[in-house]
């Protein structure tokens, strides 16, 4: 039986979401959504995209250890 640790700082993380908020009922395509996201996107400074790019990486990098940690 594997049992996957997940490390408190991911859980504890406060990341401020971006959520719009739209009537279930409205199904949007993937050029829509993307089209959204480039337009959230088009508004970050480069810092902000750096600090984005950098937890994003440490988040990938937990995610992959907590996958693989019962392997090792």
């Amino acid at each position: 039986m594997l049992t996957a640790v997940c490390p408190t700082d991911v859980l504890e993380s406060q990341i401020a979401a971006q959520n719009e908020t739209a009537n279930s009922d409205i199904r949007l395509s993937d050029d829509e959504i993307m089209q959204r996201v480039r337009r959230i996107r088009s508004t970050w400074s480069q810092a902000e995209r750096d600090a984005r790019s950098e937890d994003a990486d440490r988040r990938f990098e937990i995610l992959l250890v907590t996958f693989f940690a019962e392997a090792a």
